[in-house]
């Protein structure tokens, strides 16, 4: 038997899907978290540390209702990245997230298509009005996207309850009503 999170939705851009995290991902995902490109959210990380992060990922679903999709180009199962939705305790509202797991994919707008789908998906599907992106200050490839997306500084919004090694600036994205 192969578990796996049933009521997680599939979204469909023009060029990518963005799916449940399933047993053949969890390589890559643990290989990213390993290596040098998450620098701005704790990494790298040990193996244990990488796996036990992957898994919360996964729980998310279980316990939110909503979290990380795994990117794959359209046509293929192979994850490239992750983007979606998080609020774990000590996060005062939630969180559109995204990386791309090796500079192979970067700079062809893929993140941006998958945080565009995931965005309209929070606003339509869950109905919410607000979400922040969480980004480290010296990450200027993701500020350089929050502000593609039509995100801005937010300066007076809450900072999570996250380590004292995290440093963070909030990006609040544009409501629904403010998306063409």
């Amino acid at each position: 038997m192969t578990p796996r999170l049933v009521d997680t939705p599939v979204l469909e851009t023009e060029r990518l899907t963005l799916r449940a995290v399933g047993p053949q991902d969890i390589q890559a995902g643990v290989t990213y978290l390993q290596g040098p490109r998450p620098l701005y959210i704790g990494g790298p990380f040990s193996k244990a540390h990488a796996w036990n992060q992957y898994a919360a990922e996964i729980g998310h679903w279980a316990l939110r209702g909503h979290g990380l999709f795994v990117i794959c180009l359209k046509g293929t199962d192979a994850a490239i990245g992750d983007c979606g939705l998080l609020c774990p305790a000590g996060y005062p509202e939630p969180e559109l997230g995204w990386a791309i797991w090796s500079a192979e994919h970067e700079g062809k707008g893929l993140v941006r298509e998958a945080a565009e789908a995931v965005r309209a998906h929070a606003y339509g599907d869950h109905g919410w009005s607000t979400l922040v992106s969480y980004i480290d200050p010296r990450n200027s490839r993701s500020i350089a996207l929050a502000k593609r997306l039509g995100c801005r500084l937010d300066t007076d919004a809450a900072i999570p309850d996250l380590p004292d090694w995290v440093c963070t600036e909030v990006y609040r994205h544009p409501g629904p009503g403010d998306l063409q």
